[in-house]
């Protein structure tokens, strides 16, 4: 009798780890919408460059990114991303909350219809208030995001 409680408590476990797991996983639909913006980002062409560069210069295939909201108002880069690192990398970079060494850093200034942004490869300690916007996003009707010219 005994054996058969512990084999069904295991079973429960497995399952509540299993589920708890899963729903880890899963992005809340704001972060969804963060990991699109970062993804257009991405393939934009200077940051899909330095990708490129740092990619083809490390051992590791994935290169490190880091984002940031700039808020010069405030004298303050905050981190876009609110928890720990989101699921929203893939093959080509992973999205980190800091590195160790070099990497890309993409900062993003708030516009009333998105972002205006710049990539620079940086290193731990090459974090910057400063910079000049190398493009604009937009939020496209269907959800997403698009490139803009001004």
């Amino acid at each position: 009798m005994n054996r058969l409680a512990v084999v069904a408590a295991l079973g429960l476990t497995a399952v509540g780890c299993s589920h708890t797991q899963t729903a880890s996983q899963a992005l809340p639909p704001a972060e969804e919408g963060k990991c699109l913006l970062v993804h257009t980002l991405l393939r934009e062409p200077v940051p899909a460059q330095y990708l490129e560069e740092l990619a083809s210069s490390a051992l590791d295939t994935a290169v490190p990114v880091m984002i940031f909201v700039r808020k010069p108002e405030e004298g303050v880069l905050e981190r876009f991303f609110e928890g720990d690192t989101p699921a929203c990398s893939d093959t080509a970079f992973r999205v980190v909350r800091q590195f160790a060494q070099r990497g890309l850093v993409l900062y993003l200034q708030e516009t009333p219809e998105g972002y205006t942004y710049d990539a620079r490869r940086a290193g731990p300690e090459e974090l910057s208030m400063e910079g000049a916007p190398q493009g604009i996003v937009r939020r496209a009707a269907t959800g997403g995001w698009v490139a803009a010219t001004d």
